[in-house]
């Protein structure tokens, strides 16, 4: 290897510490800000979506973040999925996926 192939694999390395170093400052600045508790409790949100889905049962629930804020994902038996959010336990989006079957009322004929 020449004094050519030693330059760029130095420089090559540099480059990935440099991009390491960054993507982990970045990582452990998000992990920090979800350190926050959720003002309501995961019990609360999903009694919040099973009261406005009756006969639903809940499958899985996630904390996340919509909008910049946190809210509880509430994954029901019917395929919905319901956001609560976790400072003020108000539902503020729900989702329902989509159907290839549902796709030709989409298509004009």
């Amino acid at each position: 290897m020449g004094i050519k192939g030693i330059i760029i694999t130095a420089l090559g390395g540099g480059i990935l510490l440099a991009g390491g170093a960054w993507f982990y400052q970045t990582r452990t600045a998000e992990a920090a800000l979800s350190k926050t508790p959720p003002a309501i409790s995961m019990v609360k949100a999903v009694e919040t979506v099973l009261a406005a889905n009756p006969g639903t049962t809940a499958m899985d629930v996630n904390l996340e973040r919509e909008n910049k804020n946190l809210a509880w994902e509430v994954e029901l038996n019917n395929g919905l999925e319901v956001y609560v959010d976790a400072n003020n336990q108000e539902i503020i989006k729900t989702e329902q996926p989509w159907k290839l079957a549902n796709l030709k009322d989409w298509m004009p004929n």
